[in-house]
């Protein structure tokens, strides 16, 4: 899940650089939804995506309550 993964992400130092492919489908997701700032490779061509920056969006939706996550 992107959430899930942005939470990693969060865990690590910046940049990061992602070569795994589901990975960076989850990075499409969250730079779509302005979490993340990340250069993404063009979709269906090999490449590595590197994440700059966790953005105030995705830092809010890591600070907000999940129902899978204790209060």
């Amino acid at each position: 899940m992107p959430l899930e993964y942005l939470r990693e992400i969060s865990r690590g130092s910046l940049p990061l650089e992602v070569s795994d492919l589901a990975q960076i489908d989850k990075l499409r997701v969250l730079a779509a939804a302005d979490m993340v700032v990340a250069d993404l490779p063009e979709v269906g061509k090999a490449g590595s995506a590197i994440v700059r920056e966790i953005t105030g969006y995705g830092r809010a939706a890591l600070s907000a309550p999940s129902p899978n996550r204790p209060a």
